[in-house]
């Protein structure tokens, strides 16, 4: 199922929006000390998921999983313009900085702020895990938790001027846009796996904060737009999704 199908083109904005809804629901069910732990394991769980999925693809051809790969097999483009980053270094460490954000930007806007920047607490991280569990880095601030602009540090990294150059020949040509997954792809994906994860931890309890947030989800996007998301409960997210843009 696409998202044409009714019309509508699903953003970064909706993935925010229902990460934002969910942790919400989850933490006024449960308390804010349980809420953020089974928060964050699902969270970890689905970066997991898809930093794999990279790594799945980079093997299949024939790249290393470094830290140049990472960035090449991206699965996710912000499409709002919103997004404002911004590389900062590269040669041992390689640094990204964001001014503004599309998720911080969505929760700030509908009041989710306290719950979504659960989001930049464990996602970049759990992504790179995922992907690769040798590759390690730093988060030395993000936008959401109150830092002027998100700093994250990939680290020894050491690229070089023709491996950086070769990053963009890689999202542009090889393997280009088929590894980039329609939005509507991630926030099923994080449906899904929140889901499983929360109702495994919470049960009955996990249940009702789901309900309530796909009740907040169909409120501003509408049915069809929730049926596209429930749709995805039937899809295997540890497989790659031949799928482009």
């Amino acid at each position: 199922m696409s998202q044409q199908d009714n019309g509508q083109r699903f953003t970064e904005t909706h993935h925010a929006l229902l990460f934002g809804w969910l942790s919400k629901a989850l933490i006024e069910e449960v308390g804010e000390q349980k809420g953020k732990v089974v928060v964050s394991k699902a969270l970890r769980k689905y970066g997991e998921e898809r930093g794999r999925r990279m790594a799945l693809r980079a093997k299949d051809n024939g790249h290393a999983l470094d830290v140049a790969n990472f960035f090449a097999y991206a699965e996710y483009r912000p499409i709002t313009g919103k997004m404002k980053a911004k590389v900062t270094e590269k040669s041992r460490n390689f640094t990204l900085e964001a001014s503004r954000c599309p998720w911080c930007d969505a929760w700030n806007e509908n009041g989710l702020l306290p719950y979504g920047r659960l989001y930049c607490l464990d996602i970049d991280e759990a992504v790179l895990r995922g992907f690769n569990t040798n590759l390690k880095m730093n988060i030395e601030g993000t936008l959401s938790n109150g830092a002027e602009k998100c700093k994250l540090v990939y680290r020894e990294a050491n690229l070089t001027l023709f491996s950086y150059l070769l990053v963009g020949y890689k999202r542009a040509i090889r393997p280009g846009k088929k590894v980039v997954m329609p939005w509507e792809y991630h926030v099923g994906h994080l449906f899904k796996t929140f889901e499983i994860s929360i109702l495994e931890d919470l049960g009955e309890l996990g249940r009702k904060a789901f309900e309530s947030a796909l009740r907040e989800f169909s409120k501003r996007y509408g049915e069809s737009a929730t049926q596209q998301v429930l749709a995805f409960r039937t899809t295997d997210f540890t497989k790659i999704a031949n799928w482009g843009m």
